[in-house]
């Protein structure tokens, strides 16, 4: 105490100094989960929801890290498309014994999506209108329907009835959580179609058909297999898969004797797959944080069922690092090696340009090859981010809260596939390649994503 003009004033540092003392005595620098309460899902199981979340009941979180967990386990819940909201609560904190309760509300979306298709059959946008004049012959129509949760396991079941330029019959079925931690997953596919591409010249696919029309080529798929969620970030999958390709003699003998070598017009061969993903990214569906990595090996050509020989593996690590608000820096770096040197027919000899493994810019080419490697990088803005209640009576409650988010996005990507065989008359064969150009992605109700791209290639091509 100090005296002053007849009174006393307290030494406040002091005071405080004494009084947070006493507080960090009583009070826990962590929180013990006594339970997990789910609320909100009427279809979605509750375990379910619960293996989404990376923390279980009686485990501990420290308070620095209690905020970011909570916000990293609604956008992970969001990002299954399961659930159009997510939000993480504390209830009943006792902050003498750190013991809490964690409430997760949810609203459900929609899980069944019978649709009308109508699709290009090209690659891609680009070389349906630079390459094929907007030809109507290359369409796809016909009728599906997927259902991401059929049973409120988060089980997928997906058929498709589609004719056009590729008849194709599919169904597809995924149980993640058959018994503990084990899943299971089935698929039959057919497929047919009366052009194909044959070779590769100029890096560009070249098609042909039969000059009366026919059916000339044909595939069946029949896979299954064994899903382990070992925990919430990390996923095995053990594969089984069958594929029978046949391909008309007109294109075997006349056009290209080595699309499934040595001039045979069938192909059948059995195939094994391992796979695992780790993912510890926030937000998965559009990673704004966090990282993953994935590691996949396949032997194709089995026992008698050894009509082709190749064993290779892929490994893709992605770190994804916001560096301010509402900016993230992503990079994405995948290489695919395959580790036998037996002939690889043209069939099987795609790399970059197929589904997923692209580069900015290259939609009107291809780099085919026995391994390559891929360098994406990628500066994402999120301009908007919003919730957005519909009041509608006539309007099924899963859609009454739209979720819009758009991101503006900026690419720089580096690409290098090795073709030992085929190299020949394909400029972009065994270089390394890059592009670059801007983007915008839309996310709606956290399941869909629209996105424009503008490329520029290495030697100035754009679109």
């Amino acid at each position: 105490f100090i005296k002053e003009k007849g009174s006393y004033k307290y030494l406040s540092s002091a005071l405080a100094f004494l009084l947070l003392s006493g507080l960090t005595t009583a009070q826990t620098d962590f929180v013990i989960i006594d339970s997990i309460i789910v609320d909100g899902n009427d279809i979605t199981k509750s375990n379910v929801i619960l293996r989404e979340i990376d923390f279980n009941q009686g485990d501990t979180i420290y308070l620095n890290q209690l905020s970011e967990s909570l916000n990293i386990n609604e956008k992970r819940l969001e990002s299954t498309g399961l659930f159009t909201f997510a939000k993480l609560n504390i209830k009943n904190w006792n902050t003498e014994t750190g013991r809490c309760i964690i409430m997760v509300s949810v609203k459900e979306s929609w899980y069944i999506y019978p649709y009308v298709i109508l699709e290009l059959a090209d690659r891609n946008f680009n070389v349906w209108k630079d390459e094929h004049n907007y030809s109507l012959d290359r369409i796809n129509y016909g009728l599906a329907i997927n259902h991401i949760n059929l049973t409120g396991n988060k089980d997928k079941l997906k058929l498709k009835f589609q004719h056009g330029y590729t008849r194709k019959y599919e169904v597809r079925y995924e149980f993640p959580y058959l018994k503990n931690k084990w899943g299971a997953a089935f698929q039959y596919l057919y497929s047919n179609n009366r052009e194909i591409i044959y070779k590769t010249l100029n890096s560009k696919p070249l098609f042909v058909r039969h000059p009366d029309e026919r059916t000339i080529f044909s595939k069946h798929i029949l896979s299954t297999g064994l899903t382990h969620r070992t925990n919430a970030k990390t996923n095995q999958f053990f594969l089984i898969n069958f594929q029978s390709a046949k391909v008309d003699q007109f294109v075997s003998k006349e056009q290209n004797p080595e699309y499934f070598g040595s001039g045979k017009s069938e192909i059948r061969f059995l195939s094994l797959d391992y796979l695992i993903r780790y993912d510890n990214s926030i937000y998965p569906l559009y990673p704004l944080g966090g990282y993953s990595v994935v590691f996949n090996i396949r032997k194709e050509g089995i026992g008698l069922l050894g009509e082709t020989n190749n064993l290779w593996s892929s490994m893709t690590l992605e770190n994804h690092l916001p560096i301010i608000k509402k900016a993230v820096l992503s990079t994405k770096f995948k290489v695919k090696y395959n580790f036998l040197n037996a002939p690889m027919p043209y069939f099987l000899n795609n790399a970059i340009g197929y589904e997923q493994d692209v580069i900015t810019g290259y939609q009107l080419y291809v780099m085919d090859g026995r391994d390559f490697g891929i360098f994406s990088n990628a500066l994402k803005y999120n301009i908007l981010d919003k919730d957005i209640n519909i009041d509608n009576q006539y309007l099924p409650k899963q859609f009454k809260t739209l979720n819009l988010k758009l991101f503006f996005r900026f690419n720089l990507d580096y690409g290098y596939a090795r073709d030992p065989v085929f190299a020949t008359g394909n400029f972009l064969a065994n270089k390394v390649n890059y592009g670059y150009g801007p983007a915008l992605d839309l996310i709606i109700y956290n399941y869909a994503t629209l996105s424009f791209q503008y490329g520029i290639t290495s030697f100035g091509e754009k679109g």
